[in-house]
C-alpha cells in the first residue's frame, strides 16, 4: 500500500509583513507626553560686576561730579572672613560704620543678622530716593527710569572673601544682599548691583 506524500513538505512558508502602525501610534502619543512632563535643567543667573583692576581712593578721585559738584559715596563693603562677616561703609575699618558679624553657635555665617544690618544701612543711612531720572540702557538701547539717591553708589555693594571660603557662601551673601521683605510683606531691593573686590 503506497502512502500519499505529505503536503507539508511542499507547502512554502509565506513571510508576513510586520505591522508597525500600533507602535508608531504609541510613539506619536508617548513622545509629546514625555516632553511635557519632563523637567529640564533649571538655570539660575546671578549678575555681578567683575573686580576692578586697581582700586583707587574714591574719596579723593571720584568725589567730584559734573561741574566740580561734590558727590558722596557710600562705599559699602562686605568681607567674608573665616570667623564672620565684616560690613563697612564709608571705607572705614573701625568705629560705628564698621560691623563684625561673628559666626553663630553652629559655626555657620549668621545671614539673618547680616541682612538686618544691610536693611539698617539702606533705611537709616541711604534713605529713600531723592528723585528719578532717565538713563539709557547700553544692552537694550532703551531709556529706563532709575532712582537717584543721596549717594551715587547707593545700590552697589562690594563683596570680597578670603581664599578658601566656599563659593556657596559667596552666593548666599549675594542673595541676602539683593532684596528684603518689608513690614508690608513686599520685596524691596537692597543693594542689587554687587561687585567682587579685593579683600580689605
Amino acid at each position: 500500500m503506497a502512502f500519499r506524500p505529505s503536503l507539508k513538505k511542499k507547502r512554502q512558508f509565506e513571510e508576513a509583513e510586520a505591522n508597525v502602525t500600533p507602535v508608531m501610534n504609541l510613539m506619536c502619543v508617548l513622545i509629546p507626553m514625555l516632553l511635557t512632563t519632563a523637567k529640564f535643567v533649571d538655570l539660575a543667573l546671578l549678575e555681578y560686576n567683575p573686580p576692578v583692576l586697581q582700586e583707587t581712593d574714591a574719596s579723593v578721585d571720584d568725589n567730584r561730579g559734573e561741574g566740580g559738584v561734590s558727590t558722596e559715596l557710600l562705599e559699602l563693603r562686605v568681607n567674608v572672613a573665616y570667623d564672620g562677616l565684616e560690613v563697612s561703609i564709608f571705607n572705614v575699618i573701625e568705629g560705628e560704620n564698621f560691623t563684625i558679624i561673628p559666626l553663630d553657635y553652629d559655626g555657620a555665617y549668621d545671614f539673618r543678622v547680616f541682612r538686618d544690618r544691610l536693611v539698617e544701612i539702606k533705611e537709616r543711612i541711604v534713605g529713600p530716593a531723592i528723585s528719578e531720572s532717565e538713563l539709557l540702557n547700553d544692552e537694550t538701547g532703551k531709556l529706563e527710569i532709575v532712582n537717584v539717591y543721596k549717594y551715587t553708589d547707593a545700590e552697589q555693594i562690594r563683596i570680597s572673601a578670603e581664599g578658601d571660603v566656599p563659593l556657596q557662601t559667596i552666593i548666599q551673601v549675594l542673595d541676602y544682599s539683593r532684596e528684603y521683605k518689608n513690614l508690608d510683606g513686599y520685596f524691596q531691593p537692597l543693594f542689587p548691583s554687587p561687585a567682587l573686590g579685593q579683600f580689605q
